[in-house]
């Protein structure tokens, strides 16, 4: 949320939670998921978007 709305990368986020620890390759992609779930559900459009080849970033609610 620190960085928001700029993209940070999957090693960013995999290097914040797990630091030099390797993870299953789906780990990210299980929670992220499951935040998607929850941060998204109240909304219309989703606020956690992926940026294909690049990473993650979190837009405030109706940021085209």
């Amino acid at each position: 949320m620190r960085a928001s709305p700029r993209v940070v990368t999957r090693a960013q986020i995999e290097q914040a939670i797990w630091g030099d620890e390797l993870t299953d390759s789906d780990a990210l992609r299980t929670h992220i998921s499951a935040i998607r779930q929850t941060v998204d559900k109240p909304f219309d459009d989703a606020l956690l978007r992926t940026v294909h080849g690049v990473g993650y970033r979190l837009c405030p609610p109706n940021d085209a």
